[in-house]
């Protein structure tokens, strides 16, 4: 009966326990314009991005126009990267469904105070 409830618990338990420990594993960081490394910048956007297929498959708007996200300045950074909830999602679905997020990041000296 024990060993029973433990490997009814030992799968879900050990794919969470990867997931923790791989989240935010990876990540890309794109600058642009004036932007480097080091200096403070703010979220103003963040898109989440949806594949199929461990990620070999992308599914709707895949193709992103930054400009969009960071309201026409031409310094700001581009993070693409795989949070917690993605790879959660990933593991129970088994790498059918890869979800991703790309967020937008501009210099604090360029963005209004409120």
């Amino acid at each position: 009966m024990k060993k029973r409830i433990f490997k009814a618990f030992a799968i879900p338990a050990s794919c969470m326990a990867v997931c923790m420990l791989l989240s935010s594993c990876y990540t890309t960081s794109y600058y642009h314009g004036r932007a480097v490394p080091g200096e403070a910048y703010v979220k103003v956007n963040s898109v989440k991005n949806h594949s199929l297929i461990l990620g070999l498959v992308p599914v709707g708007k895949n193709r992103l126009k930054s400009e969009e996200y960071v309201n026409g300045h031409d310094s700001y950074v581009v993070k693409h990267r795989i949070t917690f909830a993605d790879g959660l999602l990933y593991c129970v679905t088994g790498g059918l469904y890869t979800p991703s997020t790309t967020t937008f990041y501009l210099p604090v000296d360029s963005v209004p105070s409120k």
